[in-house]
């Protein structure tokens, strides 16, 4: 891969605290995740607001995001449209990923968020601490490479449709394990052992 074969991937790490220019006003300091399917498309954009802590979502179509060749990035979409996260369903949730290794949304700003839990479950490296990196296409429609650390190395791999099987698998266990732990770990206690 030369250098200018770069600028047609967008990396997660340069979408972090960034400056985000919408239609009607830029925003600074905000991190763009893509949430993306298992097929590695992009769905949903979600913005992370670090000026307000709103964590604000909208639906990815092609065209929305931009990058100039000065590198700055560019949402065709007026920032009053966006939907607050709290807004939507968990349930749409269910099947995305993003990646964020500095758990953005673990920050005391976010707390208190209703759709936080929802949105921590799709983070990528809370199943797999391995992956080290995510780059995008360069309209973020869809993950392009992943990079996974192997002992001192890092591999970069193409995404593919068994790239997140067994996070997927991880996730659906993790999901399962609070309900049935719950059940496990209760037990009644004789009444000659109460205070």
């Amino acid at each position: 891969m030369d250098f200018w074969s770069l600028f047609r991937f967008v990396s997660q790490h340069s979408l972090k605290s960034c400056r985000i220019a919408f239609e009607d006003r830029p925003l600074e300091h905000a991190s763009l995740f893509p949430l993306f399917d298992e097929e590695g498309r992009t769905r949903v954009v979600m913005i992370a607001a670090e000026e307000n802590a709103r964590i604000m979502l909208a639906d990815w179509a092609p065209d929305l995001f931009a990058r100039d060749w000065r590198q700055r990035n560019r949402l065709r979409q007026r920032f009053t449209d966006l939907r607050d996260a709290s807004q939507w369903d968990e349930d749409r949730f269910e099947a995305l990923w993003h990646f964020d290794p500095w758990w953005v949304l673990g920050d005391e700003r976010y707390q208190g968020h209703g759709a936080v839990p929802g949105l921590r479950s799709t983070n990528v490296p809370g199943y797999d601490s391995t992956v080290s990196g995510v780059a995008f296409s360069a309209d973020l429609e869809r993950v392009s490479y992943v990079m996974k650390k192997s002992g001192e190395s890092v591999k970069i791999r193409r995404f593919g449709p068994d790239t997140l099987m067994a996070m997927a698998r991880r996730r659906r266990a993790a999901q399962e394990r609070p309900r049935a732990a719950a059940v496990v770990g209760w037990r009644l206690r004789p009444f000659w052992r109460f205070p």
